[in-house]
């Protein structure tokens, strides 16, 4: 038996529609749909239809429409928040519709980054901070909203169509490594061990100083060494995480191990048998484009494999020119999406999606796999001890399993160490993976507002 479709009216049409509504009904919520501009077809269909737009034409559903998603250009957008079933709305309003504000521009605003695009007053490191973000000011960061917009439709259109049959995704963990620098003390060479070992004796670290001889001796193994502790955990959840090697030239945002040095490439290369890797795009390619292609051409090299992924080196993300960059140096995938300074969602949503290029006003190849938590975040930014960062991340799984989507974690090598600077996050480590990777809770219509430790106020970004 064939689904039965959805029919959309609209007397306008647009690429930013188009877009909106793939993402929406049918890559969020698994629906069928056509879109027509004849309002004498939508009149006569007999099946579920939806009419968007700024007036009602006769169907049963109607939602009224702002006018972000008809409009060209970038400049800046105004609108009203509010709450509906608990959950922060944007482009709320007080016409008569179906929902008391417009998912489908608000998910838009969301998704396409468009508040990323106007002026703003960058970080240190040229990003876009947190705290300017519409979903930090109003507190929505830590909860992801386009897919509760998502579910909202859903419940409404089955209210009024019993006969329509979505086809919902289940909720997935995903588990990524960002390798910074495969080793703390060995393949530094001489002079970066003996500038280490002289640190250490200035600023009377004698740990510090003692571990790095006892493992460049053989004694001990190395700190940051933590990939066989690794390989164990994902045979014991059933895990495939991604990993992204850093391969740039050393600099001083960026200093990692040779990519020439064989201990560091035997790495990449057993790391890459039996999971997927991409180039972590070092922090001078940003200034420097064509460095991106060699270092991927480099990760090619020494895998013998083709690579589209990528995630930016300190999160570097510049909407579009990275995105741009990206795609012109033949990535297809990017894992960039999320904030350094906080955790949450940093385009409201918790699955992954295309971008979309406001630039140009198009969809675009490359998909977007947005994380919701990095522990460097949660140890550094935050200051968060072990116990807390973990509380923290099973409430953030909790909101994406709630509306079944995709929880991405970042973890790095030296923070998840035995011996590293975070007391008890080697153990915590394993709980999170062991909570993420969990099924999926069954959570009913009354349950699926988000919880009310992630409604409260966020910690103060300056």
């Amino acid at each position: 038996m064939q689904d039965t479709k959805l029919l959309i009216y609209s007397s306008r049409d647009s690429s930013r529609l188009q877009y909106i509504l793939q993402l929406m009904l049918y890559d969020l919520l698994g629906l069928d749909f056509e879109f027509t501009k004849d309002e004498q077809r939508f009149l006569a269909f007999n099946g579920p239809k939806l009419c968007y737009g700024l007036h009602n034409a006769g169907g049963v559903v109607f939602i009224h429409a702002d006018e972000l998603l008809f409009d060209t250009g970038i400049h800046p957008v105004s609108f009203h928040t509010g709450i509906y079933q608990e959950v922060t709305t944007i482009f709320h309003h007080a016409q008569k519709s179906a929902l008391p504000f417009d998912p489908f521009a608000a998910a838009f605003y969301l998704v396409s980054r468009f508040e990323e695009y106007l002026p703003f007053r960058a970080d240190q490191h040229d990003r876009f901070p947190a705290a300017l973000s519409i979903g930090y000011r109003h507190g929505f960061l830590r909860v992801p909203v386009v897919n509760h917009y998502a579910l909202f439709l859903q419940q409404l259109l089955q209210q009024h169509f019993p006969e329509i049959i979505f086809h919902l995704k289940k909720y997935r963990f995903q588990l990524t490594y960002d390798i910074d620098m495969a080793f703390a003390y060995r393949e530094k060479g001489l002079l970066r061990n003996t500038a280490g070992l002289l640190r250490s004796v200035i600023t009377l670290n004698l740990k510090a100083f003692t571990n790095r001889l006892k493992v460049l001796a053989g004694f001990e193994q190395d700190p940051f060494d933590t990939f066989g502790y690794q390989r164990l955990l994902h045979e014991r959840y059933a895990l495939q995480p991604v990993y992204f090697f850093l391969l740039g030239d050393y600099s001083r945002y960026d200093k990692n191990i040779g990519w020439k040095n064989a201990a560091f490439r035997q790495v990449v290369k057993a790391t890459a048998e039996s999971c997927p890797t991409g180039i972590h795009a070092s922090y001078a390619s940003n200034r420097l484009p064509g460095k991106l292609i060699t270092e991927k051409e480099r990760l090619e090299k020494i895998t013998g494999t083709k690579v589209f992924r990528n995630r930016q080196h300190y999160l570097k993300l510049q909407m579009p020119g990275t995105y741009q960059r990206l795609l012109a140096a033949g990535i297809t995938e990017d894992f960039t999406m999320g904030y350094a300074s906080q955790i949450g969602f940093r385009a409201g949503i918790a699955a992954p999606f295309y971008f979309y290029d406001l630039e140009r006003e198009a969809t675009t190849e490359l998909l977007i796999h947005p994380f919701a938590a990095m522990d460097a975040t949660l140890f550094y930014h935050l200051e968060m001890d072990a116990l807390t960062a973990l509380q923290q991340v099973k409430l953030l799984a909790d909101e994406v399993k709630k509306v079944n989507g995709t929880f991405i974690f970042l973890a790095h090598n030296d923070l998840i160490s035995q011996h590293g600077p975070w007391k008890a996050w080697h153990q915590h480590f394993e709980t999170l993976l062991s909570y993420c990777s969990a099924s999926v809770k069954i959570f009913t219509e009354t349950n699926i507002t988000p919880s009310a430790d992630l409604r409260k106020p966020l910690p103060f970004e300056p």
